[in-house]
Formats: structure tokens, sequence, C-alpha cells
């Protein structure tokens, strides 16, 4: 049996309780039934003694010893008697009897005295002595503890019969449908559709109220389990779709923490990014954003403007050359509140922007030479003028036209008139110093350049003009074979020296151009400045 089951502790709480009540009640009962005992010894020898009282003294008034000898005889058979005397007035002793108790000798005997006085029986008022009896106590107390006895141990049998019944009873009314409830628990499944019986001939009280009770509650956490499995299977389902779609998704998707480290992505960025796995994986111990991107800042403040705003931000950035050849990606910027964790989407733009450069390039340059044309160069001059005028430094036009070119076209065609033009271009390139000069294309065979910080008396200018002049002039090797040769007429202009905007400053060079043309070609001049 379980020590810690209900059915032993309901056993020993019922034979504490048994043993106590036992105890008390068997108490209880010999006390009473010992004071009876001794009461009812007293009131016998009471009675004895009046049974001889006149008797006695007629006895004592006669002085008959043989009479008063044999009435106190009569009353040592009792066997609660230890000493019956009779004494006279004197208070000598004129007869007496003693029992030898065989519980001891006299001395050690308990005894207790009972006294009558004697009165004359023709004068009341006169005493002749007394009847004296000497109790045996102890045998009153072995007959008193004797009677007692029977009915102490019948009150204990009645507790123990009574507490075996209450123990019985509650045992097959409460205990034992109680475990057996519990037993039936535990061999129950979670989440299955199993009842608890009801115990029989417990159907109206309160161990069938608890089994309905639990059924109940069974029932609905069985419900419960089954929403939850539901729940679970559907979050699964919904889980496993968007994986499909997070993995599957043409666009990168990732996540960083706080700390700006990567904490997930998924393949498609590995792809924009050219990573490997492995790659990846060491990538996530460093900052995301300072490894990837080619201006971390540009990323780190369109992430702080987001993170400000509390709206979803984005902007096109290149990636780092680190991560192979150069790419382009669109990206999108959320950053959440509580995680602070930053969400990102990307999107390869890189075909895009080479189509947006090539366009770009096409609107701004020549389609021959490569060089830019004329819209571009208008803008370049024009930027030229306008810094020039806030720091105060000069800028130089060199007007180009190439001489002999109509004739090249003539004779050697429109495609060797183009090889030509390409080739032109490409030595004038290298005839200058800076890559922020300004050189194209803004006709047939017309060109401009622009040099910033360049003034009509600095030594550079008339060496880049000669260059040109002598570049323009050597022979051209055309694809078949072919030598072509044309030249170079070069008209120089300077800001602010010849005009404050870049069609006044373009009209001198044009001017000094033609005057070349004029006087023999082949050769650059200054404009003239206006007196």
């Amino acid at each position: 049996m379980n020590i810690r089951g209900l059915q032993f502790r309901f056993m020993a709480m019922v034979v504490a309780i048994t043993a106590l009540l036992s105890i008390a009640a068997g108490t209880a009962a010999y006390l009473l039934s010992y004071q009876r005992a001794t009461s009812n010894g007293e009131t016998t020898l009471h009675g004895l003694m009046s049974a001889i009282e006149k008797s006695a003294a007629i006895g004592v008034y006669a002085q008959d010893k043989v009479l008063l000898q044999e009435l106190i005889d009569g009353l040592a058979q009792n066997p609660l008697v230890a000493k019956v005397e009779v004494i006279d007035a004197k208070g000598h002793t004129l007869v007496s009897h003693i029992n030898q108790s065989e519980h001891g000798t006299q001395g050690e005997t308990k005894t207790s005295t009972v006294s009558r006085r004697l009165i004359s029986p023709f004068d009341k008022g006169e005493h002749l002595g007394a009847v004296v009896i000497t109790e045996d106590l102890v045998h009153m107390q072995q007959l008193a503890a004797k009677e007692a006895q029977p009915l102490s141990v019948m009150f204990v049998l009645q507790s123990v019969l009574l507490a075996i019944a209450i123990y019985i009873m509650g045992d097959r009314l409460v205990s034992q449908p109680i475990v057996r409830l519990a037993k039936a628990l535990r061999r129950m499944q979670a989440g299955s559709s199993d009842q608890l019986r009801i115990p029989t001939g417990h159907e109206m009280d309160e161990i069938g109220s608890l089994v309905g009770g639990a059924n109940a509650l069974l029932k609905t956490n069985q419900e419960a389990l089954s929403k939850e499995r539901d729940l679970r299977t559907e979050v699964e389902r919904m889980e496993a779709q968007y994986r499909q779609i997070f993995d599957s998704s043409s666009a990168g998707i990732f996540v960083l923490g706080p700390d700006g480290r990567l904490i997930n992505c998924n393949p498609t960025v590995l792809r924009i990014l050219g990573l490997t796995l492995e790659s990846m994986q060491q990538l996530r111990g460093y900052d995301f954003v300072s490894s990837v991107f080619s201006r971390p800042d540009r990323a780190l403040n369109l992430i702080d403007a987001a993170m400000r705003c509390g709206e979803t931000l984005s902007d096109d950035m290149e990636l780092s050359r680190s991560t192979g050849d150069p790419r382009w990606v669109h990206c999108l910027i959320s950053v959440q509140g509580a995680s602070q964790c930053v969400e990102g989407v990307m999107y390869d733009i890189t075909e895009r922007k080479h189509i947006e450069a090539k366009t770009l390039h096409q609107a701004a340059h020549d389609g021959l030479t490569g060089l830019s044309n004329r819209a571009a160069c208008d803008d370049g001059l024009d930027h030229f003028i306008v810094e020039a005028a806030r720091t105060h430094e000069s800028v130089s036009v060199l007007y180009i036209d190439l001489d002999g070119f109509k004739r090249v076209n003539d004779l050697m065609g429109h495609k060797a008139g183009d090889q030509v033009l390409m080739q032109c271009a490409q030595r004038m390139k290298a005839c200058l110093r800076r890559s922020s000069d300004v050189i194209g294309r803004v006709g047939g065979d017309e060109f401009v350049v622009g040099l910033y910080g360049v003034g009509s008396n600095d030594a550079i200018l008339d060496k880049i003009a000669s260059e040109i002049v002598q570049s323009l002039c050597e022979p051209i090797v055309l694809d078949n074979g072919q030598i072509a040769r044309v030249g170079a007429s070069v008209g120089m202009a300077c800001f602010p020296l010849h005009g404050n905007t870049r069609k006044q400053v373009l009209a001198e060079a044009d001017q000094a151009m033609y005057a070349v043309k004029h006087s023999g070609k082949n050769a650059y001049a200054m404009a003239m400045v206006a007196r």
C-alpha cells in the first residue's frame, strides 16, 4: 500500500482516532465502574451495620458477649470486612473478630473504618458504645477493578468495531472510488476522447458530480488539444509555404540584428552577392552593411531614416567589389520598433543600371567617337564657368576643326571618314592632362575642348594646343591599310577674358579658329581681346 496514498492516510487516521477513543472510553468506563463498585461496597457495610445495630445495643446493654460474638462473626463473613469489634462507652473492647487478608498481613493491608454508635434501647439519651468495622480496601479495590474491567473492555471493543465499520464504509464509499478514478486518469492518454466511468451507486452523490466535472474538463481539454493540433498543422503548413516563398523569392530577403550582424537571409541574397553558403556563414560574424555595400554610409543613413520615420524606405546602392563584379541593388529597408531588427529586401538591378548608364552615355556622348556630344559639352562648360566665377579661376576653350576631312570623305568614302574621326578623337583625348577636362564633338568634323583652371597666359594651354595640332597632322592608317591625312585649325578663348558666358567664349574661340583657317590652317591662335 502506498504510504502517501489516500487509503493509507485514511486508515492511519481511523486507527489513530480509534486508539484515542478506545483509551478515553475504556478509561472513563473503568473509572465509573470502579467508583460505583467502591460505593456499593461502602453501602453494603453501612447496611450490615444497620442490620446488627439494635441487636448489638441489646448485647452491650446486657453484657451478653456470646450474642455480640455471634453478631460480629456474622459480619466478618463479608469479604469486605477486615476486622469487627464492639467497644463499650469507656472505649474497652468487648468482643472482636479479625479476618486474615490473603493480600498480606494486617499491617500491610490497606483499611478504613466505619463506626456506628450504640444507643440504649430503653433510654435514647444513654450511649452504650460503638460497633467499629474495618474495611479491607485492597479487596474492595480488587472487586471494583474486577467489576470495571468487563465494561471497559466492552467499550474498547465497541470503539474498535465502530472504527472498523467506519473504515469499511469510508473505504468503499469514498476511498476506493477515488483511487480507481486516479488510476483511470493516469492510464488516459493526453488528448484522447476517453471518459471516466461513474462508479456504481455514486450517480447522484459528490463522487458522481466529481466524475462528471472531470469528464467535462477532459472533453474541453480534448477539444482544446484538437484545435491546437489543427492550428499547429495550419501554422506548419503556412510556415512551409512562407519558407518556400522565402527561399524561392526572386528578391533577396535579409534580417539584421540591432548590432548590424546578419541573422538570416534567403538563397537569393547569396546569388545576388555572389557568395557561397560557407562565405555567408563567415559573414554572420561581421557587420553586414560594411561588408556588402560599397558605400556603407548611404546604407546606414537609409536605416537611420527608416527608424526615425517608422516607414519602409528604399534606394539604389552599389555592392562592394569584394563580393565580385560591380553590381547594383534596389534596397527596401524597414526597422522593427521593439526589437530594432532591420528587415531588408534587395533586387538585383545591375542590368537596369547598365542600361541606364548606357542610355545616359548615349544621350551625352557622340555615337561614333565616344566623346561628349554638343549638349554634354555645353553642360560641362556651363559648370566650369559657374565654378570658376565662384572661385575666381579661368576656363580656356579650344574650338577645333579638321582640315581636309571633306576630301577624305569624298575620295575614300564615309567609312574611311568615320575611322578618321574616331582616331582623331583618341589622339585629342591623349593630349589632355585630366580626366575632368571637357572634350566633345559638336559638329561633323568640329570638336571642343574645355580646360578648367587654365588661363590665356598659362604655358599648358599652348602646349596642349600645339600637341593637338601636331597629333592630328600625323598620318592615319585605316583598316584597309590606306593612309589618310588631315590637319587641324584651333581657335582659343578664355573666361572671363573673352566673355562671361559659355556662348560668348565659344563664339570667340570659333572666330579665332576661322582666322587660323584663313591664314593657312594647321595652327592654333588665341582670340583677340576687344579694346
